[in-house]
């Protein structure tokens, strides 16, 4: 069986700039690490729930529909648009694009921009998710 998951984490740690984060702990599925020092950088990808089954033939799914947040924290309001400029070309890649909403903005409580974005795509026919 397929995760989509893993794929799109491993297919994010090709970029320099996402390895350097993954180096310092700020790179995770699901929520951002607690410890994390305030003033590092995170990428947090998270599903939004579990995939769906779309494409159905002979009263089977054929493919899987999915849809994942990237939340981006950064003390440096740049650095998250980069980012996240960086996680849409891989996602872009992977056969995902980008949905309606989001969030832009900066968390006075702490220090912090964030940059989330939700991404959608489908799994090839026949592939097992």
């Amino acid at each position: 069986m397929n995760d989509m998951l893993s794929e799109i984490m491993q297919a994010l740690v090709t970029s320099p700039q996402i390895i350097a984060i993954q180096k310092t702990g700020g790179f995770k599925s699901y929520e951002r690490y607690e410890n994390l020092a305030e003033n590092l950088t995170s990428i947090t990808v998270i599903p939004s729930g579990p995939p769906e089954q779309i494409a159905r033939g002979s009263n089977h799914s054929l493919s899987k529909h999915f849809i994942f947040q990237v939340s981006i924290e950064s003390t440096d309001r740049m650095m998250s648009k980069e980012l996240q400029r960086t996680v849409e070309r891989i996602f872009n890649d992977l056969g995902f694009y980008q949905m309606n909403g989001g969030l832009d903005e900066y968390f006075s409580d702490t220090k912090r921009y964030v940059d989330a974005r939700f991404y959608e795509g489908n799994s090839n026919l026949y592939e097992d998710y």
